[in-house]
């Protein structure tokens, strides 16, 4: 379903479809540095509408430990050094070139495709599709699917489901619309277990509990307490016997705290800080998280500042202030 503000959407997603039928040799895909679900379900969603259509694919990513589940084994291949000759490369959910993680996106003679849904896109590739309108890349990918002529069969359904379930935040955020839930229905309709895509994404490891309590201790609220913030440091992982992984989905639950627009989960690497921002009521998280020299959405972004914690604090805060004067908050 093309919900999409483009005037050219069809247009571009015909062209993509026909160069994708047409190229002979094989098609690599591969997604951004730090993959979340709709970076995997984009990957996993189109290598497998390729290979129904006898496409030779190679798709290059990396799991985190709570996506484990959705691909078969083997079925990623971590990282490609040099790619194939006869390669088409295929480019899914990267805002930056520089943030394609896991193949040379230098290789002389390469066609690259680019489809993504953020609108700080500078719509890099020899065709690219950027559609801001859609709520996560994979929605893409159903009209893709269908552009390519291939039946949307439940093993290319459920991973594509999955990236748009975690882009909307399963569907609570703002940019879940009547369009989204759409293409949702349709994609059940293929025969997609909903309660088992929920079940996987729940699931989590007995260290993630002892985390969530240390990192709810670290709660702040700052800007005259319209934002929320927590923290977490690689010693708390250590002493927990925790993972990065682990903390992925925390900025999630603080989102939640009454009275606040804007949350923050500060990860401290010690020379670095990446910082997780969630928004609502008219805050823009991407327009904070660009300022602070990253990218995202405007309900979900983040970014890494290269400074030690006090120093990115208070420049992270200098932004959510601005935003907030922005939009009326204080």
């Amino acid at each position: 379903m093309n919900n999409s503000g483009d005037p050219q959407y069809q247009e571009k997603l015909i062209a993509i479809a026909n160069q994708l039928k047409n190229h002979a040799g094989c098609i690599v895909l591969a997604a951004h540095v730090d993959p979340d679900g709709d970076a995997i379900g984009s990957v996993l969603g189109a290598s497998r509408a390729l290979a129904a259509l006898g496409k030779k694919v190679i798709p290059v990513a990396v799991a985190p430990r709570y996506l484990e589940w959705m691909p078969k084994a083997g079925e990623l291949t971590p990282k490609l050094e040099v790619l194939p000759a006869d390669a088409l490369l295929l480019v899914l959910d990267s805002a930056e070139v520089t943030r394609v993680d896991g193949v040379p996106m230098n290789q002389v003679g390469i066609p690259i495709i680019n489809i993504d849904h953020h609108g700080s896109n500078p719509r890099f590739g020899d065709l690219s599709l950027v559609s801001p309108d859609k709520a996560a890349c994979a929605a893409i990918l159903t009209d893709l699917v269908a552009a390519l002529g291939v039946t949307m069969t439940a093993e290319i359904a459920e991973p594509i489901l999955t990236g748009i379930m975690t882009d909307t935040g399963f569907f609570r955020n703002s940019n879940t619309d009547a369009g989204v839930m759409h293409t949702a229905a349709e994609l059940l309709n293929a025969g997609v277990s909903l309660a088992k895509i929920n079940e996987a994404l729940s699931s989590q490891p007995r260290s993630f509990f002892k985390l969530q309590s240390e990192v709810y201790a670290t709660i702040e609220y700052p800007l005259e307490e319209k934002m929320v913030t927590a923290f977490v440091n690689g010693a708390m992982l250590e002493r927990l016997n925790a993972s990065w992984e682990d903390v992925e989905s925390l900025v999630g639950y603080i989102r939640n705290a009454e009275g606040t627009y804007l949350a923050c989960l500060y990860k401290d690497y010690g020379d670095s800080v990446k910082v997780s921002l969630r928004s609502k009521g008219g805050v823009s998280a991407q327009n904070i998280a660009i300022a602070c020299g990253g990218g995202g959405h405007v309900p979900a972004a983040g970014a890494t500042i290269n400074l030690p914690f006090a120093e990115a604090r208070a420049k992270l805060l200098f932004e959510a202030e601005k935003e907030l004067k922005r939009v009326g908050i204080l």
